[in-house]
């Protein structure tokens, strides 16, 4: 069977188009892998800003406690906690105590991130014993380099 130089060109048509078409899909493919490693890193950050911002409310409630114990309290805390996924978050809580009313700023590391939290706390009426009862006034994340 012969074919003319008419079916010759509708093949050549057909074939350009269906590379075009895989070329089409594989830039769509490429875009969404490109689309989801972004999506993933965006995550990653969010969680670990999450995990220092938590770690630096945990040198609040550090500071808390030992303002419970002892509402003369002055100075610096520090320490490491574990995060559920095994890794560690640091905070160092510095304690500002013009009594009665105590300033807090806790800042904590995680994975790179740096959150910073301070809270003015209340040492209220003192008791006999510990402990000490005391209230938050404010609580606040630091935004910046104030």
């Amino acid at each position: 069977m012969r074919i003319g130089l008419g079916q010759s060109r509708g093949r050549g048509v057909a074939m350009v188009l269906v590379i075009f078409a895989i070329a089409l899909l594989a830039l769509l493919a490429i875009t969404m892998l490109d689309e989801a490693a972004t999506d993933l890193v965006i995550v990653r950050n969010h969680v670990s800003g999450l995990k220092a911002l938590y770690a630096a409310h945990g040198g609040i409630g550090g500071a808390v406690a030992a303002l419970r114990a002892n509402p003369a309290t002055a100075g610096t805390l520090s320490g490491t906690l574990t995060a559920p996924d095994g890794s560690t978050c640091t905070y160092t809580a510095v304690i500002s105590n013009l009594s009665p009313i105590v300033t807090v700023t806790s800042t904590a590391t995680a994975d790179g991130f740096t959150r910073k939290v301070r809270a003015r706390i209340l040492v209220t009426g003192l008791p006999l014993a510990s402990p000490y009862p005391v209230r938050i006034v404010s609580w606040q994340e630091v935004v910046g380099s104030s």
